[in-house]
């Protein structure tokens, strides 16, 4: 007897910062106060936040006792127009600006992942929403692989889609609860086995070689797998790129053990043929001026483009959809379906400043999805995915 035919409902999850504050990310404003707290015992984080703290002071005149006053993009912007237009800030070349900027992307990634380390030490069970959300999605995504196993079903599994996740985050939170539940899913056994991939929708390659577990998306609904797209739109800090061959190299685990690596490897495929290009970061960092011309940046955001076409329904999951992300905005405008449903996840805190920031970020979502269909819910992330994951009664 043949499956079930699949929802064709299509959800995509749009996730924000507040998704990840629960577990123990910094929210943006908190993040320049976090680097200044790292432990200069590191030699290379030492050598990062002198060389930060000099250019801050001395070059943008700022107060580093207000540093959490200091906004990443008034830092961000004036560093990239000045590489655009190759003019000097202060006494500051383009390169001596370039490697400020790079510093500043390892700093940020370091602070990040300190912070949500921490947290996790002294609240263990505060990231579990993260692991529910996973399991949940990887269970509707292995529907797939059950089609694709009877030959009956070969068309239904095809068109089986129901999900993807766009993700404006750099945290690998969710990458890492999806990897871990995708293995507990479908336990590796050879090379081509079906199994299910994070697919982060543009061409990438394990940051060790060998790696079975880190495999396209397309490579894997062809051994009759299948994928759960996560698109992220910034970046993410366990992406290191080959700025020769333009791979990208992905690896899932801890951010410390990546980032250690930023800088400091060349890419294993350039190597073959002679060539010595250390690996970078690929974070869109927060400026008013990002560049997006990244070919793999590129694919992410076009693949993401199709996906708000065809979904039927968003999920804006702590995202406050401010007017700085222009780039996403006009995204959304351009793309989403006329008669999307769309739903809206904050969180509305008990005071009046909470209320007033409350109705800010309702009225910007009215202003820019209009007569569709909207709702807003108002207890924030957690009571939103345990609603989502609870069994059927």
């Amino acid at each position: 007897m043949n499956a079930m035919p699949p929802d064709k409902s299509k959800v995509v999850y749009v996730l924000g910062a507040g998704f990840s504050i629960p577990a123990g990310a910094p929210p943006q404003a908190q993040v320049l106060d976090d680097i200044l707290k790292l432990d200069d015992a590191d030699a290379r984080v030492g050598e990062a936040k002198r060389g930060l703290i000099s250019f801050l002071e001395e070059d943008l005149r700022i107060n580093l006792a207000e540093i959490g006053q200091a906004a990443l993009e008034d830092i961000y912007t004036p560093i990239d127009r000045c590489i655009a237009d190759g003019t000097t800030l202060k006494s500051k070349t383009t390169e001596a600006l370039s490697k400020i900027r790079g510093e500043l992307e390892y700093l940020i990634s370091i602070a990040i992942a300190r912070r949500i380390s921490e947290h996790q030490i002294s609240r263990p069970t505060a990231n579990q929403y993260v692991r529910t959300f996973a399991e949940f999605l990887v269970g509707k995504a292995a529907r797939r692989a059950a089609l694709a196993a009877n030959t009956d079903n070969s068309e239904l599994a095809k068109q089986y889609d129901p999900f993807s996740i766009i993700s404006l985050n750099w945290d690998i939170l969710l990458d890492n609860a999806l990897h871990s539940a995708l293995q507990q899913q479908c336990p590796l056994q050879g090379d081509y086995d079906p199994f299910g991939v994070v697919d982060y929708c543009c061409y990438i390659s394990s940051l060790d070689a060998g790696d079975p577990r880190v495999r396209s998306g397309l490579w894997s609904l062809g051994c009759r797998g299948y994928n759960v797209k996560l698109l992220k739109l910034h970046g993410s800090m366990n992406w290191l790129q080959c700025p020769n061959c333009q791979r990208l190299f992905v690896d899932f685990g801890l951010k410390q053990d990546i980032l250690a690596r930023l800088g400091q490897e060349n890419c294993r495929h350039c190597r073959k043929v002679g060539y010595a290009n250390l690996l970078a970061g690929s974070l869109i960092m927060p400026t008013f001026l990002k560049d997006l011309s990244n070919f793999q940046i590129k694919l992410i955001w076009q693949n993401a483009g199709v996906e708000l076409m065809e979904a039927k329904r968003l999920v804006f999951i702590g995202y406050s959809l401010p007017n700085a992300d222009f780039e996403f905005r006009q995204l959304l405008s351009r793309m989403v379906h006329r008669d999307a449903q769309v739903d809206v996840v904050l969180y509305e805190g008990p005071s009046d400043d909470d209320k007033r920031r409350f109705k800010a970020e309702q009225d910007r979502y009215r202003q820019l999805f209009g007569k569709r269909p909207l709702q807003f819910h108002s207890k924030g992330v957690v009571d939103y995915v345990n609603a989502l994951t609870r069994p059927a009664d």
